[in-house]
C-alpha cells in the first residue's frame, strides 16, 4: 500500500538558517541584512467577482525583513508580460503607492477587480513591487491573483482527479454536503469504513475550512490513528474555484499526542 511507504517516518521539525542572522548577547537570532521587500502573507489567491456586484476589492499585504530607515515609497506594478488580466479593463489599482516611514515593517495595497472584465474561465494578474530606496527580496517577490466570474456550486461538484500526499493519484466524486456551504470528497479516507468522506466547509469566497477528522489509518508503531486538520501554516489557505473546477486543500496530518507529518498540499482537478 503506498501510504505504508509515505508514512513510515514522522517529520516533526524544519529549521531554516539564514547567513544574515547573528546571535545577540541573549543568544537570540537577530537579522542583520537589508530591509528587503516581499509579499509576506502568501503569494497567490483566487478572487471571485460576483454577478451584479460590480467589483470585488482586495488588499495585498507586503513587508520588509527589518524596520526601514527614513521615508520610503513602494509601488505595486503589474507584470503585464506574464498576466492575462489588463489594467483598466479587468482591474484597477486603487491604492498602488504606499509609504513606509522610519521604523515601519509592513504595508498594504488595494486592488479592485471589475465585473465587466471577469470571465468564468478566469484571468491572471501578476504583481510586483518597485521602490527607489528599497530592494526586492529574492523570495515572495511576485503576487499572483487568479480572478474569475463566480459560478454556482452546481458547476463545481462532480468527478475529480486527485494528486495528493495521502493517496497519491486517485479519482473521487465531490458532492454537496447535507449542511449548507459544505462539500464532501467521497471515499478519500479509504481506511475509515464508518466515515470515509472528507467533509469541507466553504464561505462566499470559496475559502475552505474543515474540522479535524480521523482518517481511519492506524499506525501500529505509534499505537494511534492518523488524523487530518487544517494546515498550521497561516499562509496556506485552502480554496476552490467553482468555474475552473480546481481545488487545493492544505492538510496537516498528525497522530494525537505523538507528532505531525507536516503540512501537505492536496490538489483536485475536475474531469
Amino acid at each position: 500500500m503506498k501510504k505504508i511507504k509515505l508514512l513510515s517516518l514522522l517529520s516533526l521539525f524544519m529549521v531554516a538558517t539564514f547567513t544574515s542572522c547573528t546571535d545577540d548577547d541573549k543568544g537570540e537570532r537577530v537579522y542583520k541584512g537589508a530591509s528587503l521587500l516581499n509579499f509576506h502573507k502568501g503569494v497567490s489567491r483566487d478572487v471571485f467577482v460576483f454577478s451584479g456586484t460590480g467589483f470585488t476589492e482586495i488588499n495585498i499585504d507586503y513587508g520588509v525583513l527589518k524596520p526601514v530607515a527614513g521615508d520610503n515609497t513602494v509601488s505595486l506594478v503589474l507584470d503585464a508580460e506574464n498576466s492575462t488580466a489588463v489594467e483598466g479593463v479587468d482591474f484597477e489599482i486603487v491604492d498602488g503607492t504606499d509609504e513606509l516611514t522610519d521604523g515601519e515593517i509592513t504595508g498594504q495595497f488595494t486592488v479592485r477587480f471589475l465585473e465587466g472584465g471577469a470571465v468564468q474561465t478566469g484571468k491572471i494578474a501578476k504583481f510586483k513591487m518597485s521602490s527607489s530606496t528599497l530592494d526586492n527580496a529574492t523570495f515572495n517577490e511576485v503576487y499572483t491573483v487568479n480572478v474569475s466570474l463566480s459560478c454556482p456550486i452546481s458547476t463545481f461538484v462532480g468527478d475529480f482527479d486527485a494528486t495528493s500526499w495521502w493517496l497519491g493519484s486517485s479519482t473521487h466524486t465531490v458532492v454537496e454536503g447535507t449542511d449548507p456551504n459544505t462539500i464532501q470528497i467521497n471515499d478519500f479516507w479509504s481506511d475509515n469504513a464508518t466515515a470515509p468522506n472528507f467533509i469541507l466547509s466553504y464561505n462566499d469566497a470559496y475559502v475552505v475550512t474543515f474540522a479535524p477528522q480521523n482518517t481511519g489509518y492506524f499506525v501500529a508503531q505509534y499505537n494511534g490513528y492518523i488524523w487530518a486538520r487544517m494546515s498550521t501554516d497561516a499562509t496556506q489557505v485552502s480554496s476552490f474555484n467553482p468555474c475552473t473546477r480546481t481545488m487545493k486543500v492544505y492538510v496537516n496530518y498528525y497522530i494525537p499526542n505523538v507528532g505531525s507529518y507536516g503540512n501537505k498540499e492536496e490538489v483536485f482537478t475536475g474531469i
